[in-house]
């Protein structure tokens, strides 16, 4: 029988979580994990947060990241003003597209080693899917994983348009999101 034979065999009295045999799930600790996006504007630039997400992550047994998944509400982002809250879910159309998510399809380590992984892989947002590349750094401490990494997105290849206000005001269409996980493998 082959090892993905044996693993959909075993993964089918957990509930169907699909896991290649020797491959692990990381249990993400959303008390220490964050999804921030950093907006520049002429004028006050801000923080949002990702308040909820669910992220999935998965290694191998030499503790190299093989999968991941992340799925998100956009409702779920705030900024610290309600105004600017309910501004941004007009402009991004949330009630319409209301989810985003972003799919692992390469993980590699980065040309210089010491720079970490590169990322490659696919996000939807605003019903649009976009191929993203971003640098990511993987600390491994006492069975512990911490995961960062920063992608630069522009808001204009996902069909939003961008804000001005008042002639001299201006949303950078340029956003940073930045995300910091901290999982352990769970144990069979």
């Amino acid at each position: 029988m082959n090892r993905r034979l044996v693993a959909l065999a075993l993964a089918l009295p957990l509930g169907g979580t699909w896991v290649d045999a020797g491959e692990r799930p990381l249990a993400v600790d959303s008390a220490q994990s964050h999804v921030d996006v950093a907006v520049h504007v002429t004028v006050d630039s801000f923080i949002g947060k990702l308040t909820r997400f669910e992220p999935r992550v998965v290694v191998d047994d030499d503790g190299r990241i093989v999968s991941a998944k992340v799925t998100f509400h956009f409702r779920d982002v705030v900024t610290g003003k309600d105004s600017r809250d309910t501004a941004m879910h007009k402009w991004q159309h949330t009630d319409e597209f209301p989810d985003g998510t972003f799919v692992l399809t390469s993980f590699e380590p980065a040309v210089a080693p010491e720079k970490g992984y590169v990322a490659m892989g696919r996000l939807t947002f605003h019903g649009v899917v976009r191929d993203l590349r971003f640098p990511v750094s993987v600390l491994r401490e006492n069975g512990r994983y911490i995961i960062d990494g920063e992608a630069t997105l522009d808001t204009r290849e996902f069909g939003l348009p961008v804000i001005r206000m008042l002639a001299v005001l201006k949303v950078d269409p340029q956003v940073k999101v930045r995300f910091h996980l901290v999982g352990k493998v769970e144990l069979p």
